[in-house]
């Protein structure tokens, strides 16, 4: 599958997937020398040049009328999440983190569809307590 990463999603989560899902292939924006293009014709050149698939953060390209359409009749699908609340590098780990535990599923149900489809990505939990224990060795 072919899956082009919109603009507004960081470019550093692209060599983790590229990593770990290499039959795949993953473009952005900047790649493709599509930034700055209104979300309607993106959606109708991105299927042009034979993506399969949008990963976005733009969660308006679902509920805007236009761009709706544009996905359903292209029959591109969208991949989807919310901003992780942090930054720097927690930030890219966390987005990097959300795509990889989600596209093995995300690939599984793709293959069993037809049309354009939409996949909400969740993001993982932030607080250190959530995602480590620290404990000091003792002898």
């Amino acid at each position: 599958m072919k899956f082009f990463l919109d603009e507004n999603e960081t470019p550093a989560i692209l060599a983790p997937l590229r990593g770990v899902f290499y039959e795949h292939t993953f473009q952005s924006a900047h790649d493709e020398g599509l930034t700055g293009v209104l979300d309607t014709e993106l959606i109708h050149e991105v299927s042009q040049r034979g993506f399969d698939a949008i990963m976005t953060q733009d969660r308006n390209q679902l509920s805007n009328r236009s761009e709706r359409t544009a996905l359903i009749d292209t029959g591109l699908h969208w991949i989807g999440h919310r901003q992780p609340e942090a930054e720097g590098l927690l930030y890219v780990v966390n987005s990097s983190a959300a795509y990889l535990a989600a596209m093995p599923h995300i690939l599984t149900e793709v293959s069993s569809v037809t049309g354009a489809h939409s996949f909400h990505v969740r993001n993982l939990p932030l607080l250190k307590g959530q995602r480590v224990t620290v404990s000091r060795l003792k002898t």
